[in-house]
């Protein structure tokens, strides 16, 4: 007993940190829905990634009641070098460039 009883801690960790994944899929009432602006967000994010290489969307999602996030990666003249994470309002409020590690 004494020896499972850090396994069920472990899951219970593990249980906290999906819900806590989770709950940032579930739309928040702030604000406005901005939905509507899926492609001025996809042309904005798009222009904001250009800046790297080519771009490719990935998806587009309204994670919040005024907030789309835009995913893809970036391709230089070489390969696929970088995804990104670009959150929108009503413009570009928020930008993350994570390179590609290639697996080992």
């Amino acid at each position: 007993m004494a020896l499972t009883a850090p396994l069920l801690g472990g899951c219970a960790l593990q249980a906290a940190l999906l819900a806590a994944d989770l709950a940032g899929d579930i739309p928040r009432n702030h604000g406005p829905s901005n939905a509507h602006l899926k492609p001025a967000a996809t042309e904005a994010c798009t222009k904001q990634a250009a800046q790297y290489g080519s771009v490719y969307i990935v998806d587009v999602q309204q994670r919040y009641v005024d907030r789309l996030i835009v995913w893809g990666s970036v391709t230089d003249s070489q390969q696929r070098r970088s995804t990104f994470e670009c959150h929108f309002t009503t413009s570009v409020v928020g930008f993350k460039l994570r390179p590609i590690h290639p697996a080992s």
